[in-house]
């Protein structure tokens, strides 16, 4: 059953609208304001919010966008007056599923309802799910997407720098996807843990056995270096060559063969550094810094992770057969904390054992705060969030509750929670002995 709040200052349309949902056999709750909204989502899950845009204190569009990032499967409809029609359409861009003018037919509501509804089902149905999609909410993937769409219009070299787990094959794929060249092949080769000659016979194929290498089975279509910065200064030097030349030999070859290609190449390292201390060769770094492009940390481009959320929900449902439809508030509330090491790739694998796991539809905290301990790799020097979300809920409460001075209202707003709700989490982490201020 679809659950609703409806949420207006007005009592008797607040009262008569919530009556008439009922009356059509949705699950419907009231709140006369943003902040007892909230308090109820702190509780509940609703699948659809109906909220008047003017309120005192907290607009409707407030109200969304702070539901937005607990909850980011919830659907907005915006009541407003004739006069905020532009402010409505505004808000829609931002995120609302629809907007009604006032006054209005109850049976028009109920169509716009009926729409979302339809649409969340078409959206999580079988098939409907595709791995080539790039999640860009935020203005900085909105910018990356748009550079995918250049390079594979012109075909140019692209040189991809970003963490581990950031989505750097996916911007590679979706490159040749995009371009003219995807009717032919998309070859990735690892240039990592693997040996200099096994390498060089990968890339470039074995004349006296007939092995075809990846400028071979790239040839018309795209070749992604992943981890390029691993290439031996050998290996950088042949590559070199044909890079500029078109042309190459076969490892024991004697006679040069064509590939026309378009290459990409990836690191998780500083390869301008790399070029500075020598450990890389300058000329090839601009032969294939063409196109710099660099893929955002999760936790830099936060905005992102609610349709992510989704995306994966959707795709995890279909293939583990479940009825899973959302993440639920609190859930959803310390992974917008949590500060996602491992990246897209880590919110993905997280979901995915997640969904494998669920028994009901909705993922709660016990399934989603088992995040495992990530070690740093040892060739990056950054400092990695050794524990589980658990650990980071009870280390977030605290520092929450010292900014706050122990209010416990004004720390259960700043993470988005209710007071039952910090309470409860509390009481579970054994956060005793603190002098509280109510007020």
């Amino acid at each position: 059953m679809t659950n609703i709040l409806v949420v207006d200052d007005q009592k008797a349309l607040r009262k008569n609208l919530a009556f008439y949902l009922k009356s059509q056999g949705y699950d419907v709750a009231t709140a006369e304001s943003g902040e007892e909204a909230l308090a109820k989502l702190g509780e509940l899950f609703f699948d659809i919010i109906i909220s008047d845009y003017k309120m005192e204190n907290m607009s409707g569009t407030d109200l969304m966008k702070k539901v937005k990032t607990i909850h980011p499967n919830t659907d907005f409809i915006l009541m407003t007056a004739y006069g905020n029609i532009p402010l409505a359409v505004e808000a829609v861009r931002d995120g609302a599923s629809d907007f009604i003018t006032k006054p209005f037919e109850y049976v028009t509501i109920l169509e716009k309802i009926e729409k979302i509804t339809k649409g969340k089902q078409i959206r999580l149905s079988p098939g409907k799910v595709d791995d080539l999609e790039m999640i860009a909410q935020s203005q900085k993937m909105k910018d990356i997407l748009d550079l995918a769409s250049k390079a594979a219009m012109s075909g140019i070299t692209v040189l991809i720098e970003g963490e581990h787990g950031t989505g750097k094959r996916l911007f590679a794929r979706t490159v040749h996807y995009k371009s003219d060249r995807s009717d032919n092949e998309f070859v990735t080769v690892e240039c990592s843990n693997i040996s200099d000659s096994m390498l060089d016979t990968e890339i470039f194929g074995l004349a006296g056995y007939e092995k075809d290498g990846a400028l071979s089975r790239a040839d018309g279509g795209v070749l992604f270096l992943r981890d390029a910065d691993r290439l031996s200064s050998g290996l950088q030097l042949r590559l070199l060559r044909f890079i500029r030349e078109g042309t190459y030999l076969p490892v024991d070859g004697s006679s040069a063969r064509k590939s026309d290609i378009q290459i990409i190449a990836s690191t998780t390292r500083n390869l301008k550094s790399m070029v500075d201390n020598g450990s890389f060769r300058e000329d090839l770094y601009y032969q294939l810094n063409v196109m710099p492009v660099y893929m955002p940390p999760l936790r830099s481009r936060i905005s992102d992770l609610g349709p992510l959320t989704n995306y994966f929900l959707a795709k995890y449902r279909t293939q583990y057969k479940k009825e899973i439809t959302a993440v639920s508030p609190d859930a959803m509330a310390w992974m917008n904390s949590y500060d996602w090491p491992g990246n897209v790739q880590e919110l993905e694998n997280i979901l995915s054992r997640a969904c494998a796991l669920a028994t009901g539809d909705i993922l709660d905290e016990s399934l989603i705060f088992t995040l495992p301990q990530d070690r740093p790799d040892p060739d990056d020097n950054v400092g990695y969030l050794n524990m589980t979300l658990k650990d980071n809920q009870r280390t977030l409460i605290l520092k929450a509750l010292k900014q706050n001075e122990n209010n416990y209202s004004r720390t259960a707003r700043q993470l988005g929670i209710s007071r039952t709700t910090l309470w409860r989490r509390m009481k579970k982490f054994k956060i005793e002995g603190l002098a509280v201020t109510e007020k």
